[in-house]
């Protein structure tokens, strides 16, 4: 791995770096610490300023990560500077606009706005649906993720944002399965696994404009097993509500967290299959957020899973 500031590779300079993402923060973090004394004469002294850009790529040169200096900071008696650097998704974040979409698509929006806030995009997910929504004063993220979670809403798809080489690029989440397996017996370090109804909706009751219900979708199991747990729907215009209100049916969730060796694949947005069977982890995950850490030599990582493939759901606008 190395990491590059300025065409030049400060790898050496690095005493640990830890790569990061989750599927509800957006931007995908670099945090590094560099080697820096007043003192050591030998020590390569090289300067690193906000908004800079910084790149990790993989032992075959391959981008993995190219992000912006957004914080920095050192000790007078430190013998490390400390980095925080955020992919441009940061940007999406941070920056607002207002804008009244008529018949456009998720993908036209998101190539309207980044236009506007000259944002690079590489590919965007087809989802072969209009929409019509005003946005006043929402973040750019929030305007291409809600025309992305109603469309999501309709073809049942889920997406996630990613940045690949600067370009924003949409993809359906959960669609690229990485090809290493976690498996208890070789690269898994620790592992939990947790159940929960926490969040279960077990009837969905559809009412129209006038408060006038007219009609429901439910889980006769899980009523008889855990009670009615209800939520409703308003029809919207243009849609089928039956489709709407089974999405928001919600079943048990079933979480894990696992540390274990390293894998460039496992990140944010995509699947891992893992062989774990003391916790019942066995089977395909979905990774909502990953910490990778290269110490010492050593790569691992951490990662959060779930049996269900969700997206991060935004109702900006109206």
């Amino acid at each position: 791995m190395k990491i590059i500031h300025k065409d030049k590779d400060i790898t050496q300079l690095v005493t640990s770096y830890t790569w990061s993402g989750d599927y509800k923060q957006a931007a995908r973090t670099l945090e590094f610490g560099v080697a820096v004394s007043p003192h050591d004469y030998y020590l390569p002294k090289h300067y690193i300023g906000l908004g800079d850009i910084i790149k990790l790529l993989d032992d075959k040169d391959k981008e993995l990560f190219q992000g912006y200096v957004f914080t920095k900071g050192k000790s007078i008696s430190g013998t490390t500077m400390s980095v925080t650097t955020y992919d441009g998704l940061i940007y999406l974040l941070k920056s607002k606009g207002t804008y009244n979409f008529k018949n456009m698509s998720p993908e036209q929006i998101t190539r309207k706005v980044c236009g506007d806030f000259g944002i690079p995009v590489g590919n965007l997910a087809s989802t072969g649906i209009t929409l019509n929504r005003i946005f006043d004063g929402e973040s750019i993220y929030s305007i291409v993720m809600t025309a992305y979670t109603l469309a999501s809403k309709r073809n049942g798809k889920k997406y996630v944002p990613r940045m690949i080489n600067g370009k924003l690029n949409v993809i359906e989440k959960g669609k690229t399965v990485a090809e290493y397996v976690l498996d208890g017996e070789s690269n898994i370090i620790d592992s939990t696994y947790s159940e929960s109804i926490e969040n279960m909706i077990s009837r969905v009751k559809i009412y129209d404009e006038n408060g006038k219900q007219i009609g429901k979708v439910e889980n006769a199991d899980w009523i008889k097993k855990y009670g009615i747990l209800q939520d409703v729907y308003k029809k919207e215009k243009g849609v089928n509500a039956n489709t709407i209100a089974k999405s928001m049916l919600q079943g048990i969730e079933k979480t894990a967290e696992i540390e274990g060796l390293g894998n460039i694949e496992c990140i944010t947005g995509n699947a891992v299959k893992i062989k774990e069977p003391y916790t019942g982890l066995t089977g395909l995950f979905y990774i909502d957020n990953d910490e990778h850490t290269w110490q010492d030599g050593q790569h691992t990582m951490r990662l959060g899973l779930s049996f269900k493939n969700i997206m991060d759901s935004q109702e900006g606008g109206e």
